[in-house]
């Protein structure tokens, strides 16, 4: 799981009249290191303007900056009672929205199904930097739905970690939904496992040293033994990572000093460790578990 997109905002207001918002899903995302933006539920009213301001509200209260606020436009499930924004007005919503996020200082997202890309054809909208994600189930995008960033290829997937009874999955084909990605889409670069560490259980904090890859993909994956719901019983409790790169620079990327970090790791973290060279990981368990080392 390189990235995850969490509901913020719908219409005028948050999810659920305000009673369900976005925050524990997205210090959750955070808490372990990935990238997490937030995405809003489009309506017909208040204006595309208002609408925008409230999920760039969310985006920043919440911190959800590590990918771009995204819009989805699509229709309210059959029997809600609200009323959908008229095929005439999507294009123009859409456009007006986007360009009141950029007006923010955010590169603007976009989500629709395949059969509305065609009809709209986003990649023309003539918004600058727009990242274009298109929901298709069993097969990828029509060529004629035009250019995309990401692709939504299930909405019945399972994450360890994530207690519900389906997730919808997705797959990036560019880093544009990163923040400060490049207006050109570029394959995302290949991640593999270079080495799988079983670390010796240690009731008392300790620390052991990693060697990476000093790649910009270069991360390591904490994975205690789950069980079949990918949680565990035996939690790893994690300290400080201090990484370093070829020149003997602290490369960053320290949980502990990320507000809301909890050291209790219960399912599988990743952290992303770009350009680092070695790292030392820090932590306590009473049974030994394993890190992935990738890159």
């Amino acid at each position: 799981m390189t990235f995850v997109f969490v509901k913020l905002s719908d219409g005028g207001g948050l999810p659920n009249g305000g009673r369900n918002t976005g925050d524990a899903l997205v210090a959750g995302a955070r808490s372990v290191g990935i990238p997490v933006g937030g995405y809003h539920y489009a309506q017909a009213s208040p204006s595309p303007e208002a609408q925008a301001d409230v999920l760039i509200g969310e985006v920043r209260r919440l911190g959800a900056t590590g990918c771009v606020p995204m819009l989805d436009l699509e229709d309210n499930p059959p029997g809600s009672g609200t009323p959908n924004i008229p095929d005439s007005r999507k294009r123009d919503f859409s456009i007006r929205f986007c360009n009141r996020v950029a007006g923010h200082g955010f590169r603007p997202g976009i989500y629709m199904n395949n059969s509305l890309a065609k009809m709209l054809r986003p990649d023309q909208f003539g918004v600058s930097n727009l990242v274009i994600w298109i929901a298709r189930y069993g097969a990828k995008p029509d060529p004629a739905a035009g250019r995309y960033d990401i692709h939504q290829y299930s909405d019945a997937g399972h994450v360890p970690g994530i207690r519900a009874s389906a997730v919808d999955l997705n797959e990036s084909y560019t880093n544009a939904h990163l923040t400060g990605g490049g207006a050109a889409p570029k394959r995302k670069a290949t991640t593999e496992l270079m080495e799988r560490r079983t670390i010796p259980a240690s009731p008392s904090v300790t620390s052991v040293r990693l060697f990476l890859s000093g790649s910009e993909t270069a991360a390591i994956i904490v994975r205690p033994r789950v069980d079949g719901d990918g949680i565990t019983d035996a939690p790893v409790w994690q300290g400080n990572i201090y990484a370093w790169g070829s020149d003997k620079v602290g490369v960053g990327g320290n949980p502990t000093q990320t507000p809301g970090f909890n050291p209790k790791t219960v399912s599988h973290r990743r952290y992303h460790l770009p350009g680092a060279v070695w790292a030392d990981f820090e932590y306590s368990s009473n049974v030994e578990f394993e890190i992935d080392i990738v890159g």
